[in-house]
């Protein structure tokens, strides 16, 4: 360990500069998945747990995992980032310690900058289940590798197989797809090359020691009476209500039969379409390709195991944020064959050839990468915590309730909980189409009982094309007659449900008197004339409505329109 530290100065400098590089991003971009491993983890920290008191279709590891920050103070979306980073520069030391005698130390640099210059295409600095699926997946692979070379399953691989794939499967469910099809094809790899009867105790001791934790987790389950849950929530779930809206087959024959035509189609589609869209994904492409040409000139078993494998590793797509999986195996991969062409001395033209086809590839990524990734480097970065998901209602809810008041965001936008440091009042903390086929009687059951002060429900939005008013229309109704719009006539204020009984007094605490502007005045900002009452100002909408009320255009008084800003709108007179 030591060793490695001091001989290889330059690899850790390389990977300093990489969380660098993660960490000018961790202020920009923020999305619903990320805030979801958020809350669950705070959740958590609160002493509740996944699917009792916090509604998951996602399998739990990232929110216990998150939960350590949580329970040492982390609340803001920023610092979440930040330990997110630091987990990631974490897992490519060990990536490095772990691998680098068997891999050349250049590899792993390679990986480094590939992955940091390029999360702005794949978003893997986020803290969402696919980083960690990715990084799971990639660590079993790297085993089988070493296990192919030398036939031996030693205690550190054993350990670290089980580690992954229990990390790999507790952060994305889909994510058995892609170990069971690897230890499928290492069983077929050991029987072609007659390696099964000599391993045989070691594939009974490894089989063991994959059980435990997941059997610790069941048991876990089991005596706080969290199982049924569990296996409601994070399998059939997914399988029976989900897989109606997302698109992925939920038989696990079809689903397999559906990833290799999405792999076959993706190979099919970069080799007949050039596009600029495409460059990125499509030199991925060819390094993996190559990555497989390479093994297959060396052993031909092997390079179909990592050819089908590699179709699995894109159990949830090949391209967007899903594809993180995929992307980080693809970043090996490509690092890997980088180094064998570009830094490798070559013998003959041949081999030349190839190391000037890798120059290209290498100019290719690097363009596309600092194209992409320079734009929003330090986006946000000098400013205070909070801007990384604002949200219209973030000033709403910090005006109306406190700290400690639980409130319900049904939209697609959790993020708006973290930044204004609020509990969601439901078990079920967002509304989404499936929730409400699983979930519609315990989602009634929990507003009628805790009817929380403010709610955001914004009736017209859509998820997936299925708008709210429409799949929701029970709790639009129960809004209707418990709570009432802010304000019906302006945007975002309409979507903020106050309950009847506390209406009066938020509507107060938002109606606030600016010194000079009086109730009864008549003023305009030189574009649009306004009526103030109840300290709000009311837009008169036309001259006829103006006439109409019997006003005077002499009694209409121009003030500044900074100064104006600061009085609430209310409802347009027509």
């Amino acid at each position: 360990m030591r060793n490695i530290l001091i001989k290889n100065k330059s690899t850790w400098v390389v990977f300093m500069l990489g969380f660098l590089l993660i960490i000018l991003y961790s202020r920009y971009f923020s999305f619903m998945d990320e805030a979801d491993n958020i809350l669950g983890a705070i959740s958590v920290s609160q002493g509740g747990d996944i699917y009792k008191s916090f509604f998951s279709q996602h399998t739990p590891f990232v929110y216990y995992f998150m939960s350590i920050f949580a329970l040492i103070g982390v609340k803001d979306y920023e610092t979440f980032r930040l330990c997110m980073g630091f987990v990631i520069l974490c897992l490519w030391i060990f990536m490095y310690i772990r691998y680098s005698n068997y891999f050349d130390s250049k590899v792993f640099n390679i990986f480094v900058l590939l992955y940091a210059l390029t999360i702005n295409i794949t978003w893997a600095h986020m803290v969402l289940s696919d980083v960690f699926y990715g990084f799971s997946i990639l660590f079993l692979f790297l085993e089988s590798l070493i296990y192919i070379r030398t036939g031996v399953v030693s205690k550190k691989s054993m350990i670290v197989v089980a580690a992954s794939v229990f990390v790999s499967v507790m952060s994305a469910f889909v994510s058995v797809y892609s170990v069971a099809i690897l230890l499928f094809l290492l069983f077929i790899y050991n029987i072609y090359n007659k390696r099964t009867k000599k391993n045989i105790s070691n594939y009974i001791k490894l089989s063991i020691i994959i059980a435990i934790p997941f059997l610790i987790l069941i048991l876990w389950y089991w005596l706080t009476g969290n199982l049924y849950n569990f296996y409601y929530q994070a399998y059939k779930l997914n399988r029976v209500y989900y897989s109606n809206y997302n698109g992925i087959n939920n038989s696990s024959i079809g689903l397999m039969k559906q990833i290799i035509t999405s792999w076959i189609n993706h190979i099919a589609y970069h080799a007949t379409t050039f596009s600029k869209e495409s460059i990125f994904s499509g030199v991925l492409l060819f390094l993996n390709l190559l990555f497989c040409y390479y093994h297959f000139k060396r052993d031909r078993a092997l390079a179909i195991l990592i050819f089908i494998f590699l179709a699995f590793t894109g159990v949830r797509g090949f391209e967007d944020f899903h594809a993180i999986p995929y992307y980080i195996v693809s970043f090996f991969n490509s690092s890997f064959i980088i180094n064998q062409y570009l830094f490798k001395k070559q013998t003959d033209s041949r081999e030349e050839y190839k190391t000037n086809v890798m120059r290209i590839c290498v100019f290719l990524l690097l363009i596309l990468s600092l194209n992409n990734y320079v734009p929003n480097a330090g986006v946000n970065f000098t400013k205070p915590n909070g801007i990384i998901a604002h949200s219209p209602y973030d000033e709403y809810i910090n005006k109306l309730t406190k700290p400690d008041e639980k409130i319900w965001i049904t939209s697609l936008s959790p993020q708006t909980y973290i930044n204004t440091n609020r509990n969601p009042a439901m078990r079920a903390y967002i509304v989404v189409p499936w929730y409400i086929d699983a979930f519609k009687n315990e989602i009634m059951g929990d507003l009628t009982t805790i009817k929380p002060k403010l709610i955001i429900f914004e009736k017209d939005s859509d998820v997936w094309g299925y708008k709210y008013s429409d799949f929701a229309k029970d709790i639009l109704d129960f809004l209707n007659a418990e709570y009432k719009p802010l304000n019906s006539n302006i945007d975002f204020e309409k979507n903020i449900y106050i309950r009847k009984d506390w209406f009066e007094e938020a509507n107060n605490k938002l109606s606030s008197h600016v010194d000079g502007i009086d109730n009864g005045m008549l003023v305009s900002n030189g574009v649009n004339v306004y009526l103030i009452e109840n300290n709000t100002k009311r837009y008169i909408t036309n001259p006829k409505v103006f006439k109409r009320l019997g006003f005077d255009w002499k009694n209409v008084i121009t003030i500044d329109d900074e100064k104006l800003e600061n009085v609430r709108t209310g409802a347009p007179l027509d």
